[in-house]
């Protein structure tokens, strides 16, 4: 996708979702007056992992109703690297179809889980979603690979800071479209997660630095728009 000249955007994503990253993160989000996308494998409803307690039910119409997206993470959490191909799209399938039963509406933007993407899937799955979202790290500029779009990790502490301000720095040179993801938000946050404090200095660095931020769903629109008739 020709992302034309509709940028700096920023997108802030959480994935699997673990309950803080709404119960926390959303409430960050809320006070800046922005939404974020979560990537949701409907498997994990109601479980407890490492990254501490899963999502319910009332997390998801809540996040709906506080105008948040939600976005398909498969429905086992699986990686396409364990699996055959055919039965890594049945499970995106699966959990595509969850959602719908279980919220109404479609969630037509996908994140790879782990990260792990192939060629193979790529292709097939690419070709059923409005996108797809990776862990590769840098920023959509110039064009966009929809089927593998690029996104750098949120974890830790504020140590991080000089990391953000660096990436939104050029993304606003670049007018692109620059997504973070995380797990947990808490303060004694698992490794794939981050403190609420440098979530928070994270949006307020976006924010100061003339960034918009919108959902992923939301970006691609906005970017959509910039093509030419």
């Amino acid at each position: 996708m020709l992302l034309g000249d509709r940028g700096p955007i920023v997108s802030f994503c959480f994935d699997d979702f673990p309950r803080t990253a709404y119960t926390t993160g959303g409430t960050i989000l809320k006070s800046f007056g922005v939404h974020g996308t979560y990537y949701v494998a409907l498997g994990l409803i109601n479980t407890t992992n490492t990254l501490g307690d899963q999502f319910t039910q009332a997390d998801l119409n809540s996040l709906l109703e506080d105008g948040h997206e939600l976005g398909c993470h498969t429905f086992n959490h699986s990686s396409c690297r364990n699996v055959s191909a055919s039965s890594f799209e049945m499970d995106v399938r699966k959990g595509r179809e969850a959602i719908r039963q279980h919220i109404g509406s479609d969630a037509s933007d996908f994140a790879y889980p782990y990260g792990h993407v192939s060629m193979r899937s790529k292709g097939i799955i690419g070709a059923q979603m409005n996108s797809c979202r990776g862990t590769y790290g840098g920023i959509n500029e110039r064009v966009a690979d929809l089927n593998l779009l690029r996104a750098n990790s949120l974890y830790g502490d504020v140590e991080g800071c000089a990391r953000v301000e660096a990436l939104l720095a050029e993304n606003v040179r670049s007018s692109g479209w620059l997504i973070f993801y995380t797990h947990d938000v808490r303060k004694n946050h698992s490794p794939f997660g981050c403190t609420p404090v440098f979530l928070d200095r994270a949006i307020s660095l976006t924010v100061e630095s003339g960034n918009h931020i919108v959902p992923v769903k939301a970006a691609i629109d906005i970017f959509g728009n910039a093509l030419p008739e």
